[in-house]
């Protein structure tokens, strides 16, 4: 069993280990913590008791943006993404936002068909967008 909350800043470890084990960008702690302070109520963990995942983003007058959503890799396949996604959408609502955008690599079907099963859309194609050269998709949704 999980539940979701909202970030604090002392969940800057468990966030920081897990976006360095189970994402293929480097992030740095205060880049995480720069994201924080962007949209403070954009910001969740997954606790299982402990940390297992979290998602973060930014938002303008309108749209949301999706920049990290990881889980560990021993605690996918239990809906933690699934909790964390959700929850994330219901404060864009809240917001009165009217859209979502991320953007994930071409080659991670995994991500792509999970996004897909919450109305996002594949709708631009940005090459050598990661500092590895790999090429992203834009996926988009309407709230």
């Amino acid at each position: 069993m999980h539940h979701i909350r909202r970030f604090k800043e002392e969940d800057i470890y468990d966030v920081y280990r897990i976006a360095s084990e189970n994402l293929k960008e480097k992030y740095t702690m205060e880049l995480i913590m720069d994201i924080y302070h962007l949209w403070e109520d954009g910001f969740y963990v997954a606790c299982s008791p402990d940390i297992v995942g979290f998602i973060c983003g930014n938002k303008n007058k309108k749209t949301a943006r999706i920049l990290m959503l990881a889980v560990d890799k021993n605690y996918r396949r239990m809906g933690i993404g699934t909790s964390l996604l959700n929850r994330f959408i219901a404060e864009c609502r809240k917001d009165g936002l009217m859209s979502i955008r991320l953007e994930v690599r071409t080659d991670n079907r995994e991500a792509i068909e999970f996004y897909q099963k919450f109305n996002f859309q594949i709708i631009s194609f940005i090459p050598n967008y990661y500092t590895n050269g790999d090429s992203a998709y834009v996926m988009w949704r309407i709230i």
